[in-house]
């Protein structure tokens, strides 16, 4: 059980330390006294998260501290399999620096809020308001029935085979991508490669085309320009460079024998005339190889075309690279590989964990069903406790195809508050008192079948008074004969019921507010639960009718 809670610097608490005993302990005070405080400070101890917005100093670190007493609780082998050192008197204590960060620890031992939560869950069960709406929430009515039924290592064997099927799912999921998005690189290479070879590009093929292409653009140009020149050399006219080259050979031979000079004149001549009657040559043959030849001028820059074509879609500067491309993706698809094999083996790996987890959440399935008849005969019992005698609840439980976190079903709470009246969704027609009866006897049959040591109601009295009020106060108190009970209340009847009455409040001192807590003599409670019932201005007939509760409510 819990027994002592130490809160330091957290929102509007300076400094409290609170002894717990076991029994009912209530908590009373105002509205905005600080009492929901206590409850978000605990929180902290079962691995919620905080920030700095609850630093009552920023410039001091928070400190919460719970020590509890769980002795008998057989939870040892937790604590062994968690590497933590088990103290029958176990100190847990979370603290919350100026910066926001947030250290947990447990007998002195860092952990994470994972462990936290997993030790803690053990031994505090916190139920609010806030629960009371959960009810409408399909999950959270599944947990419920799963408690009663205690099917928590059921449960996790299927939320740990869920998250391997999820997980090979996804895998499969990716692996089927990966597939299909090689199948279709592989299908563009093929393509590719056939436009590639298709096309037969050369590498050094793109300037012989250009040269071509000028050369048939200007042909007749060119070969009137060469046929003018091999007319102007050629010896076969009348008056040309070579017959004129022929008589200044002829002069020069007249003088070749006066001298060195002379001869030499000669030799040039000849050479010159030579190498013109070569040029001339050279002229006329080029000039009967020029072809006027449009039909091979367009196809020439069709394929000019072509290669541009291919070098812009395949992003080449030039051919040698729409070369390398394509030898490169000969390469790839030489070494392709469909993973058809890893493929079907994925499948039959996902099909096989899909067939493990549905058997389990069948398990589950049949589990729940089984506890149904005890959790109506249950609840049904404590409603007529709680005045609600004609009340009838029942729950149907709907098996679907869907794996979900909780299984494959969904659970609907039906309930009816008067004879005669059809059992519909309780979510839909319950009242807010009734609700609250609901979850309070939901979770006095939960915490018997979980034998957990505190479990806290946190003003979950709302929408009830009278004698119904003092019929919840019973049953909590019946609930405090097998568990430490805290209950925070606003009504009389369940405060009289308390072993222990703390009252918390608000002071000011040098111009700060604080929340603190006392707890109250039986004179004090008295005067506490007069105020309660008639207002600040009480009446001695309050104060006889509160001693009068609280003594009826102890005895």
């Amino acid at each position: 059980m819990l027994t002592s809670l130490q809160i330091e610097n957290y929102a509007i608490i300076r400094s409290l330390k609170i002894p717990f005993h076991e029994g009912l302990t209530a908590i009373t005070g105002e509205t905005g006294a600080g009492k929901s405080i206590l409850m978000g400070a605990l929180s902290l101890i079962l691995g919620n998260r905080a920030d700095t917005d609850i630093l009552f100093d920023k410039s001091r670190k928070c400190i919460v501290e719970a020590t509890f007493d769980i002795r008998g609780l057989n939870l040892q082998p937790h604590f062994d399999q968690l590497d933590l050192d088990y103290q029958e008197e176990t100190l847990i204590r979370r603290e919350i620096n100026e910066h926001g960060k947030s250290r947990a620890f447990i007998n002195d031992t860092p952990v994470n809020l994972s462990t936290l939560k997993t030790i803690s869950s053990s031994l505090v069960d916190i139920h609010s308001q806030h629960q009371t709406l959960m009810l409408q929430n399909a999950g959270f009515r599944l947990q419920l029935l799963d408690q009663f039924a205690q099917n928590q290592q059921l449960v996790s064997d299927y939320q740990q085979a869920l998250h391997l099927w999820r997980t090979k799912k996804n895998d499969l999921d990716a692996l089927k991508q990966k597939c299909e998005e090689a199948a279709l690189k592989y299908d563009y290479n093929l393509f590719t490669i056939n436009e590639l070879e298709k096309a037969a590009i050369q590498p050094d093929e793109q300037s012989t085309i250009e040269q071509k292409i000028t050369e048939l653009t200007h042909a007749e140009s060119i070969k009137t320009h060469l046929y003018n020149a091999a007319n102007l050399l050629s010896e076969q006219e009348g008056n040309n460079i070579l017959s004129m080259l022929k008589s200044v050979q002829h002069e020069c031979q007249a003088l070749e024998n006066l001298g060195d000079d002379y001869a030499s004149f000669l030799q040039r001549a000849e050479s010159l005339y030579a190498e013109t009657q070569d040029l001339a040559y050279e002229i006329s043959k080029k000039s009967d190889q020029i072809e006027i030849n449009p039909a091979m001028l367009e196809q020439l820059n069709e394929r000019l075309d072509l290669i541009f074509s291919l070098q812009n879609k395949y992003h080449a500067h030039d051919n040698e690279e729409l070369v390398t491309l394509l030898e490169s993706l000969r390469q790839e698809v030489e070494s392709y590989t469909d993973d058809r094999e890893q493929l079907t083996e994925t499948e039959r790996q996902t099909a096989q964990l899909e067939t493990e987890v549905r058997n389990l959440a069948k398990n589950v399935c049949e589990s729940r069903k089984r506890a149904i008849p005890a959790l109506v005969n249950a609840m049904e019992e404590r409603l007529r406790k709680l005045g609600m005698s004609e009340s009838k609840f029942s729950v149907i439980l709907q098996e679907t195809n869907d794996l979900h976190e909780n299984g494959t079903d969904i659970a609907t709470f039906l309930f009816s508050a008067n004879a005669g009246v059809e059992l519909s969704d309780m979510s839909k027609i319950a009242s807010g008192g009734e609700m609250s009866r609901i979850m309070l006897c939901l979770k006095s049959i939960i915490t018997d079948s979980m034998y957990l040591p505190t479990i806290i109601f946190d003003e979950i009295d709302t929408g009830i008074s009278g004698e119904t009020a003092s019929k919840v106060g019973q049953m909590m108190q019946q609930l405090a004969g097998k568990h430490q009970v805290i209950a925070i209340t606003h009504l009389p009847q369940i405060a009289a019921r308390g072993r222990n009455h703390y009252w918390v409040f608000k002071q000011t001192i040098d111009n700060q507010t604080y929340t603190n807590i006392k707890p109250l003599n039986m004179q004090e409670r008295e005067q506490m639960l007069a105020t309660m019932m008639s207002g600040e201005n009480r009446t001695e007939t309050a104060v006889a009718s509160a001693r009068e509760l609280l003594q009826s409510s102890q005895n």
